[in-house]
């Protein structure tokens, strides 16, 4: 079968000429996996799925670091139209009690691996001893590395069903047929869940090949987590190119520079700039040593990115826009544009995409180099939000556009530029996080009267919270105390930068006026670099 008609994301990676049997397709840290190696596990892994019993549409959670294994359990259940549910390694077990819930997980596969953040057994034993007990239709864990607690099984109990008898059908599910969920926070307390259909994330990832002219030779590094579209689209691209995809469990700058030389990498995705500064400032970034270097994407204010091309000479600089809800990205910079396009603007949209700029007031749309309201309409534009007919009728419209909830412009020539979120949300270190979320837990305090969260810029995340409390009459709670309070209950990236108590807040009739807080002085950090 030709690669143009695969209308299925798993199937794609089965698809290859005899001579990319033993290329690489997939290298994480130590290990690879050739493209027949990697096809071979997926239609393995696929057949495993149907003796467990599981039928076209369920789904499975994916709760593991940057592996071989992720991308092999996701691919094979989308190639026999179960649907992976890729979720977020960050979470504490009430953030992943509830998207088990959501979602329906029938299966879920995690790791016994753990960091200095997560521990992923310990975490799935807190969810099934949590008040809430086990997610209702979640029936197997299984734990790479085993576990001591007798009610999961290790991933090797999985790796030994026998297949001998099961027949490979072939792909299964198309087109409109969710591919994977991922979930993305919004301005509600808890993440929605966001389908992602094979037809639109085909097209995104054929425009991504096309844009940037990725072909076999292409050796693609890329060390952002596998539960973020930012990894996963990359990959989705190197398989329709049959290109090298590199990834790493954790990033380190070291290891990372000596891949980037030793590996001949030609496509380099950081992303954010924290990841492209601890590389730049590596005695070994130089030019010189990274001859096969030729795109590297990142996302940052316009002066930062100067700096960085500055450093790549023999490299194009780009930048991107987008969002899960539109297949994660809607355009990116091209190797063609002009310096001043890649550095100061997200590129143009994919072709058949539309994009349109309102006033946020009126809904009039605006011409060019107009700041206003982004939406965006085509046929990577998701169908609607996991069991939330509400907020699915807020961010689409009856004939298709998308409300992102993001201030731009469209320049003359139709290139995106990005200006802030309209929304109440922060985007810490690449992660969204709803302001409201954070606000919602502090307000459980006892002490806590009322809290407010805002986003402040920051050097190494882009953007952190800072925390606004008024406390109870009486109270003596100290910025301190809420750090503590918030430690291993939420997610690191959420727990407040800046504490600052506060009694007199500036309102208009009704509303405190968020944006005249990020104007008083925030005092020195209380958590975090």
């Amino acid at each position: 079968m030709n690669l143009k008609d695969a209308k299925n994301l798993g199937h794609l990676s089965t698809i290859f000429e005899s001579k990319f049997s033993e290329k690489d397709c997939l290298i994480v840290d130590d290990k690879t996996l050739n493209f027949q190696e990697f096809s071979n596990l997926i239609i393995s892994y696929s057949k495993k799925f149907k003796v467990l019993g599981l039928e076209k549409g369920d789904r499975i959670g994916i709760l593991l670091f940057n592996s071989i294994e992720y991308l092999t359990l996701m691919y094979a259940a989308m190639y026999a139209g179960i649907v992976p549910v890729n979720i977020n390694a960050r979470y504490k077990a009430k953030e992943l009690h509830y998207v088990m819930h959501d979602s329906g997980c029938k299966v879920l596969f995690t790791s016994s691996d753990s960091d200095e953040v997560t521990n992923f057994s310990n975490l799935i034993s807190s969810v099934y001893d949590s008040p809430e007990g086990k997610p209702q239709n979640l029936s197997d864990v299984y734990i790479i590395g085993g576990s001591k607690d007798a009610r999961f099984k290790g991933f090797q109990d999985f790796e030994e069903i026998e297949v001998n008898n099961e027949i490979d059908h072939g792909p299964i599910g198309e087109d409109d047929d969710p591919a994977f969920i991922m979930y993305t926070s919004g301005t509600t307390a808890n993440p929605k869940g966001c389908p992602l259909s094979h037809a639109s994330l085909i097209y995104v990832a054929n425009s991504m090949v096309d844009r940037w002219d990725m072909i076999e030779k292409d050796v693609f590094w890329d060390p952002l987590p596998m539960f973020h579209m930012s990894s996963i689209l990359p990959f989705m691209a190197c398989t329709i190119s049959k290109s090298t995809f590199i990834s790493t469990i954790h990033f380190d700058p070291e290891s990372s520079i000596k891949t980037l030389i030793e590996k001949d990498v030609s496509i380099a995705f950081p992303a954010f700039p924290a990841v492209m500064v601890s590389l730049i400032n590596h005695q070994d970034f130089l030019p010189e040593n990274l001859k096969s270097l030729r795109l590297i994407n990142n996302v940052a204010p316009i002066e930062t990115l100067r700096s960085f091309q500055n450093k790549v000479p023999q490299a194009s600089l780009v930048s991107a826009y987008g969002l899960t809800e539109v297949g994660g990205v809607t355009s990116f910079g091209s190797p063609k544009d002009s310096l001043e396009d890649r550095i100061s603007t997200c590129g143009k949209p994919w072709p058949g995409a539309e994009i349109r700029i309102l006033d946020p007031e009126t809904n009039d749309v605006l011409g060019p180099n107009e700041k206003g309201l982004i939406e965006i309409r085509g046929k990577h534009v998701f169908s609607g939000y996991l069991n939330d007919e509400k907020a699915t009728k807020n961010a689409l419209s009856s004939d298709g556009w998308f409300s992102s909830g993001d201030i731009g412009s469209l320049s003359e020539e139709g290139h995106i530029r990005f200006h802030g979120r309209l929304k109440d949300m922060l985007k810490v270190g690449g992660e969204n996080v709803a302001a409201l979320e954070i606000e919602a837990y502090f307000d459980s305090h006892k002490e806590v009267l009322i809290s407010q969260v805002v986003g402040v810029d920051d050097d190494h995340l882009g953007e952190v919270p800072a925390l606004f409390v008024e406390r109870k009459p009486g109270s003596k709670v100290s910025k301190e105390d809420l750090i503590e309070f918030s430690k291993g209950q939420i997610s690191n990236f959420k727990i407040p930068r800046y504490i600052v108590f506060i009694n007199d807040w500036p309102m208009s009739s009704t509303k405190v006026q968020k944006f005249k807080l990020k104007d008083l002085d925030l005092g020195e950090k209380v958590f975090g670099k």
